[in-house]
């Protein structure tokens, strides 16, 4: 009995030993895996460091200045733009315009409404 004890007593430190080393090279292979994310995350930041200095210099006023000045055709304000209120005309009202045309000519047929919060009965 005793070297049955002794017999599974090594081969259960052998299969530990395995078990530990297995685990040891687990987590070196994750290790080397993380320092390469954090290889990416610090090249991505300083990707992002890059356009962000760039976005800033493309939005530079003085540059903006000059393009719009070579590319747009405006002027100053004048006074006989500047109306009061009340000389604003009011918005026209939204007129179904084929609509109107087709009944009209009475082409259109009425459409009964339909009410959606009414449930409609079922057959049983």
């Amino acid at each position: 009995m005793p070297r049955i004890f002794h017999a599974f007593a090594i081969v259960l430190l052998i299969g530990s030993a395995v078990y530990v080393y297995k685990v040891k090279y687990d987590t070196m292979a994750l290790t080397s895996e993380v320092a390469r994310l954090n290889k990416l995350i610090a090249a991505e930041q300083d990707r992002i460091a890059f356009l962000k200095a760039e976005w800033q210099g493309l939005n530079r006023p003085d540059r903006l200045q000059k393009i719009s000045d070579a590319n747009a055709d405006l002027v100053p304000i004048g006074t006989q733009q500047i109306v009061r209120w009340q000389d604003v005309p009011d918005r026209p009202s939204d007129v179904d315009m084929i609509g109107d045309k087709l009944s009209t000519l009475g082409l259109v047929e009425p459409v009964a409404s339909v009410n959606p919060s009414k449930s409609v009965a079922r057959k049983q």
